[in-house]
């Protein structure tokens, strides 16, 4: 498998569809993967994802599975169908579908015509201006020996010499290699307290280390990386960690069992998965912190419970360790390293943490948490082939053409809301104090919606607010305002008028005001109000499911952080091995616990775009608006 390269194509997502297209079925045999289907018909996974979005979670023996018997997927547009509701009956980003079919943005839809819903997408990799030197292949000698041998990848290597991929290794045959910073990959197993070493002596062999010190020879090749190139007299060994005083894992409050591992300033933690192909690689880049922060020290009570970016790291942690361990039977080729980056809201030591690390084989990097601290690591990794995702911020950052925002930003979010509204072809009101949102915004962008603007605590007018509705028509009041004074006031009045008018409520956010106790829940309801959440709040058996067994693990109910650590976590390395040959790995959708992702490209950065729309039952629990 080659290199994972990230493009700026547009990712689209996986729900129930129904494509005019022409098909025939195949019945899933044991053993079988989605990979394999695909080339056996001639087709990519991101087609059979398209006609089968349920196999994005994976398939099973028996399974029927549409295959296409052309060469990609296409859908007629029907009487009243919206480009938004094409592409929400798909999950395709609107921009993907105005990508897919040229003319489409400018000219709209026409009933009767055939959208374009699958295309190539193949990337031309680069790897110019990446140092490298050579080495003979000797006999014996394969192609992850020899990754492995000089720190880097079994992809890497396929990029640096064309035709071996097709070819294979010769004995005496020259390949390129990258030029790494460090010979020794700086991983460690899960450890506690200080480490015990030894200088290797004449004569003394692997086995007779692990005799002397009562230590199994995994356990030594974990400590010491570089023991795969052989045992060299007058190196240093780790041979184990003399014991310390940690606190018992019950002992310490909202956070996650650590296992008795202290995460050391130097090196990262090994978390390896089975091997299965080529190597790849996962740094998670996370603020421990921990020269401020000692594990194994009694203040740590007091730390967790004063600090909140503390707590907000670890949950992330115990989240994407969850992951890691759901996808072990994956047997995925992934070596995965916990970094610690350690970060604060206001910088980042990129240098210094290159310095500290060599990141040169790192196909992906999760984090930093602050966007700005991502752009800092994005523009110091700019030269190489790294990705790397931003998993917390929603600020926009600068765009790199290999950062991956994972939050949808505030304009995103926005605009999800509107093109929703607009698919139902409605009457579309928006009352608008001009803080939240520009007051020029909805005539400047969306024409078609009539805007009232109010002065802070105003009171919006019974009587004009009666000659903007519509008899014949649902009417969708867009509230987006924070005055209070003016949201009560508009609320009686919204109610009044429902005797009268058919009314739902929406705001392009959650807004804080509607939370106040002077705002009935009871008028929420009847009013069915109507939001726009990057999280689906709305409960679930995936996420039900999720909560068992994350308290099973931990003790306790999941925080935001820790669910958002696993769907990151999940969903990024699913897409590692999962993506086609040769293609952008973020080229199609998915939904995880409670996040889902699918991917645009915007002034050259590429963010999810990938939000829910929700709404609260008469119960007071959420559903996801239809």
């Amino acid at each position: 498998m080659k290199r994972i390269l990230l493009t700026l194509s547009v990712l689209f997502g996986a729900t129930t569809l129904y494509a005019q297209t022409a098909t025939t079925t195949h019945t899933v045999a044991k053993g079988e993967t989605v990979t394999q289907i695909a080339k056996k018909y001639n087709t990519t996974k991101n087609v059979l994802f398209l006609l089968n979005p349920e196999a994005v979670d994976g398939i099973s023996e028996n399974q029927i599975l549409k295959i296409p018997t052309t060469a990609g997927v296409q859908h007629t547009v029907q009487p009243k169908e919206t480009i938004y509701g094409i592409s929400k009956q798909y999950n395709i980003a609107i921009e993907k579908l105005y990508d897919l079919n040229p003319g489409l943005k400018e000219n709209g839809l026409k009933i009767g015509q055939s959208l374009n819903l699958s295309g190539a997408h193949s990337n031309a990799s680069s790897l110019k201006n990446v140092a490298s030197t050579t080495v003979i292949v000797e006999k014996g000698e394969t192609i992850y020996g020899i990754a492995v041998k000089n720190n880097t990848t079994v992809s890497v290597l396929y990029e640096l010499n064309p035709g071996l991929l097709e070819n294979g290794l010769k004995v005496g045959q020259a390949i390129n290699i990258p030029v790494s910073q460090n010979a020794v990959l700086n991983t460690v197993n899960y450890t506690s307290g200080n480490a015990k070493t030894i200088v290797v002596q004449p004569k003394q062999t692997i086995y007779s280390i692990v005799k002397s010190y009562n230590v199994s020879q995994e356990q030594l090749m974990k400590w010491n990386p570089e023991l795969i190139n052989g045992l060299k007299q007058g190196t240093t060994l780790i041979v184990g960690y003399e014991a310390d005083n940690s606190i018992p894992n019950s002992k310490i409050p909202n956070t996650v069992p650590f296992e008795n591992s202290v995460f050391s300033t130097k090196k990262g933690i090994d978390l390896t998965l089975p091997n299965d192909g080529s190597t790849k690689e996962l740094v998670l880049l996370l603020p421990f912190n921990t020269v401020k922060h000692h594990f194994n020290n009694p203040s740590i009570h007091q730390n967790i419970k004063e600090d909140v970016f503390l707590n907000m790291t670890l949950d992330f942690y115990s989240g994407a360790k969850l992951a890691i361990e759901h996808l072990k039977d994956k047997n995925y080729n992934l070596n995965i390293r916990i970094v610690d980056s350690k970060e604060t809201k206001r910088a980042l030591d990129v240098s210094t943490l290159k310095d500290d690390f060599d990141f040169a084989a790192t196909d992906v990097i999760i984090g930093p948490f602050f966007q700005k601290n991502v752009d800092a690591v994005s523009e110091a990794f700019k030269n190489q082939h790294t990705i790397v995702v931003s998993p917390l911020s929603t600020d926009k950052g600068k765009p790199y053409p290999r950062q991956v925002h994972t939050m949808p930003n505030s304009d995103m979010v926005k605009k999800e809301m509107l093109e929703y509204l607009l698919s139902k072809q409605e009457r579309i009101i928006a009352i608008t104090d001009g803080k939240n949102t520009n007051a020029n915004y909805f005539a400047t962008n969306y024409p078609t919606i009539t805007s009232l603007n109010v002065l802070t605590d105003e009171k919006v007018s019974p009587t004009i607010l009666r000659n903007l509705l519509s008899n014949e028509q649902t009417n969708y009041i867009v509230y987006d305002a924070n005055s209070l004074t003016t949201t009560v006031e508009l609320l009686n009045t919204l109610k009044t008028l429902q005797k009268e008018f058919i009314i739902q409520l929406v705001t392009l956010e959650k807004l804080e005001v509607l939370d106040s106790s002077d705002v009935a829940i009871n008028d929420l309801i009847a009013l069915k109000y109507t939001f726009p959440s990057i999280t689906n709040d709305a409960e679930n058996s995936k996420k039900s499911k999720f909560v068992n067994t994350y308290r099973t693990a931990y003790g306790k109910n999941p925080s935001r952080f820790a669910v958002r650590g696993y769907d990151v976590t999940y969903d990024v390395i699913t897409r590692m091995f999962e993506s086609e040959e040769d293609s952008n790995i973020f080229d199609y959708g998915s939904q995880q616990v409670e996040n889902k992702f699918a991917y645009v490209n915007e002034n050259g950065g590429v963010y999810n775009n990938a939000v829910y729309i929700l709404q609260y039952n008469e119960d007071l629990t959420l559903k996801e608006a239809q």
